[in-house]
């Protein structure tokens, strides 16, 4: 076990002067993953101008205060108005059509503001919506395209998979466009391949055969051939590589553990955790089953100096799931 190089080892000769790739204008339809390069923010005040949040009358409140169903009050030349349509100038509120007679008369007077979303009221010019670092969301294609960005500045680190099992390379494809890369043919940041040399060589669990290298200006991860040493290389390896290109840090959270952890002193150690209530339930460690990963929520990686934790202790673990985001 002496033998074995410990993973922050591996990780921290392989990444050694690794330096975040260039920012490239990315179109806000092909965005969705990607790792921004800078913060995104509101260029302007949002509403640019006050809108309606219902359908009514644009009114001005004072010129009809007063008004009631025993004394009606002419609405002039009200536009009838739907949501997110500007107010005309001077309008300050949106009367509904039951509290308009025929089209034509006020029977209650709204105070200012009602129905309305003022200027600015969703957020002001300068409001960061995401910071640098940041992954893509759906929810953040949504604010940007509402904020009038048409395209973001990512940074998209070139991927290339070789892997040989059809299902795993299937896999560490989707896994590294959901982590912010771009899978290419040539000339990659990183490669992700099945290695030739299937001695154990790194000290972390179930991917000992595992190994992360500088080669020709560019990291190449070298993965296991079972499916599980892929899923350790990838967590352990291959999310600290994309981790050091994109300029992103995964979002561990801390959660108590509602079972023990007994774990191996010298080794690095995965662990998946399944959702359990309140808490989160640890599988065994240096262990990944198809049954397993299939319930696992997140993952967590023991380092070799660890005996284990008890039930009730807290564990910073990181979603499996789009762990940058």
């Amino acid at each position: 076990m002496t033998s074995l190089t410990p993973l922050q080892t591996c990780l921290d000769h392989a990444l050694a002067g690794c330096v975040p790739v260039a920012p490239q204008q990315v179109a806000l339809a092909d965005c969705l993953n990607g790792i921004l390069a800078e913060a995104a923010c509101l260029a302007q005040d949002m509403p640019q101008h006050a809108e309606a949040l219902r359908s009514g009358y644009a009114v001005t409140a004072l010129d009809i205060m007063g008004a009631s169903p025993d004394m009606p009050l002419p609405l002039g030349m009200a536009q009838l108005l739907h949501p997110a349509d500007p107010l005309p100038p001077g309008c300050d509120a949106i009367l509904p059509p039951d509290a308009v007679e025929n089209g034509l008369c006020a029977l209650r007077a709204p105070a200012p503001g009602d129905g309305v979303r003022r200027r600015g009221h969703d957020g002001r010019a300068g409001t960061e919506l995401a910071p640098a670092g940041a992954q893509i969301t759906p929810r953040l294609c949504l604010l940007a395209g509402l904020a009038g960005h048409s395209a973001l500045a990512l940074r998209r680190p070139r991927l290339r998979v070789q892997v040989q099992d059809p299902n795993q390379a299937r896999y560490v494809q989707h896994w590294a466009i959901a982590c912010g890369a771009q899978v290419v043919d040539s000339d990659a940041d990183l490669t992700l391949a099945t290695t030739s040399d299937h001695s154990p060589k790194l000290a972390f669990t179930p991917a000992e055969s595992a190994w992360l290298s500088g080669a020709g200006g560019g990291l190449v991860l070298h993965l296991p051939r079972r499916f599980d040493g892929v899923v350790a290389a990838l967590l352990g390896l291959g999310l600290p590589a994309i981790a050091a290109l994109t300029g992103a840090s995964p979002r561990p959270g801390t959660r108590e553990l509602t079972q023990k952890i007994s774990s191996a002193v010298g080794l690095s150690e995965l662990v998946l955790l399944a959702e359990d209530g309140a808490g989160i339930a640890p599988f065994p460690p240096g262990v990944v089953t198809l049954a397993n990963l299939a319930k696992a929520s997140a993952f967590a990686i023991l380092p070799p100096e660890s005996e284990g934790l008890p039930a009730g202790a807290a564990l910073a673990c990181t979603a499996l799931d789009q762990p940058f985001g």
